[in-house]
């Protein structure tokens, strides 16, 4: 396919305030690799899961998603939607457009990006000297064989070298937030191995799984990235981390606040800055 003639619509979910950084990294990079980027989310594109306690409503929402992706579709000629959260390629996968009448295909943005990896290699020059232990989960596995894609990308970064890790059940961290201890056990297996393997670096595959682990950044002097966050480093490109920097105590972008929404901030963000890492909050016997 000629480079630049792909249309295709990013879905970014409801993530824009904590993670507005990976968000924009992800847009780059499916820029770089020749696509004609829409980008879409928050309330108006809300996939609905938010709201399963009330069916009529999150069903109400998952159709006015799929009805304007399909305008895209249409209309624009964006007949791929490609997702980022696992939970909203899920939903949208299994219920929202078999349900709804989808004229898009959905794909996430690790396949896309695997796919199309030789267009990307050619502009991955800056060499990234860490030796990395992946995050990894199963539970999107039988969806989208992620691991693979991410370690795929990954490999062709000069300079970094990827080590075995453990394998944790769920689709991202949130998932295990319900079972007690769960969260915990994740990051101790994960934080012992990164450790025992002498690496420096725990890359996250998604947001939730980052921002459970980011508090932990520079313990035992291993730090927290993103696996978009490591492309952009090789590509030269600026990968700040604004939530990991508010984790560890950071003054947070009151103005970026402002515009998104100031209630959103208080409502979302803050219970997650005041939370204790969840080592530690495994020792205190504090882990939901």
């Amino acid at each position: 396919m000629a480079l630049g003639a792909d249309r295709i619509t990013f879905w970014f979910g409801c993530n824009m305030l904590r993670h507005a950084e990976m968000i924009r990294l992800s847009i780059m990079l499916l820029e770089r690799a020749g696509y004609d980027v829409s980008a879409a989310g928050g309330a108006a594109y809300c996939c609905g899961t938010a709201h399963d306690h009330q069916p009529r409503a999150a069903s109400n929402m998952a159709a006015r998603t799929v009805a304007r992706f399909n305008e895209a579709a249409e209309k624009d000629g964006r007949s791929t939607v490609v997702t980022w959260c696992p939970s909203c390629h899920m939903h949208m996968s299994d219920i929202m457009a078999p349900g709804n009448s989808a004229v898009f295909e959905v794909t996430h943005i690790t396949e896309l990006l695997a796919d199309c990896a030789d267009r990307l290699a050619p502009l991955l020059k800056v060499p990234v000297n860490r030796r990395v232990l992946l995050h990894r989960h199963v539970g999107f596995a039988t969806h989208v064989p992620v691991n693979d894609r991410v370690v795929g990308l990954l490999s062709r970064i000069p300079g970094l070298e990827l080590v075995e890790g453990p394998v944790h059940p769920g689709h991202m961290c949130s998932a295990l937030a319900a079972v007690p201890g769960a969260l915990a056990t994740a990051a101790h297996d994960t934080w012992t191995a990164a450790v025992a393997k002498h690496s420096d670096t725990v890359c996250t595959i998604f947001h939730s799984c980052h921002r459970e682990l980011s508090a932990l950044d520079g313990k035992d002097n291993v730090r927290i990235r993103n696996w978009v966050q490591l492309i952009a480093e090789a590509m030269g490109i600026d990968a700040s981390d604004a939530y990991l920097d508010w984790r560890k105590g950071g003054a947070p972008d009151i103005a970026a606040i402002e515009r998104a929404d100031q209630s959103r901030y208080h409502a979302l963000v803050e219970p997650e800055l005041r939370k204790p890492p969840p080592l530690i909050a495994a020792a205190q016997g504090m882990v939901e």
